[in-house]
């Protein structure tokens, strides 16, 4: 995801940068002490980000079937089938070089039912190249609010993981 997101080179982006991610990879930024009230609002931004992204199937040449979010299921929209040792890694290997669809055979070979179910349900735009688009809204356009609402959850699963940690260590 990080070659599509492009850091703007003001001199506010300069600072943040060389303070912050000296790397350049903002979406891999992570909160450390002492850090300002507005990174810390800006990597709450980046976090709802990711949380919401989802890839839509093009080519297939830019996503990795095990580690990014394209399948429209569950919260992480990746697949729950385990990797294994499975070599195919790309979208593009799962779909059929002839006829520009599904390969439904290899796809149901390679993953449980479940996942196959939801990965040939996805439609193919054989034509353009694989892009990000905002999960949580039909046409795929982010807005402020479904991330307030992405941020919520998030922050309501943290709650529910914390207790659920608490109250088995008292036990």
């Amino acid at each position: 995801m990080e070659a599509l997101v492009g850091i703007p080179d003001s001199l506010c982006a300069q600072v943040l940068r060389a303070k912050y991610f000296v790397d350049g990879k903002i979406l891999e930024a992570v909160e450390t002490p002492n850090i300002s009230y507005s990174w810390r609002s800006i990597l709450r931004g980046i976090k709802a980000l990711k949380e919401g992204l989802i890839w839509r199937v093009g080519t297939g040449e830019n996503i990795n079937i095990w580690l990014d979010p394209w399948i429209p299921n569950g919260v992480t929209r990746r697949p729950c089938t385990p990797r294994g040792r499975n070599i195919v890694t790309k979208v593009s290997e799962l779909i059929d070089s002839i006829n520009g669809g599904w390969d439904h055979q290899l796809v149901k070979d390679i993953f449980w039912e479940e996942d196959a179910k939801h990965i040939l349900a996805i439609p193919i735009r054989s034509d353009m190249d694989d892009f990000l688009a905002w999960h949580y809204d039909k046409k795929g356009v982010f807005s402020v609010k479904s991330a307030y609402h992405v941020l919520d959850d998030i922050d309501t699963r943290e709650n529910r993981s914390q207790q659920g940690e608490s109250s088995s260590g008292t036990g």
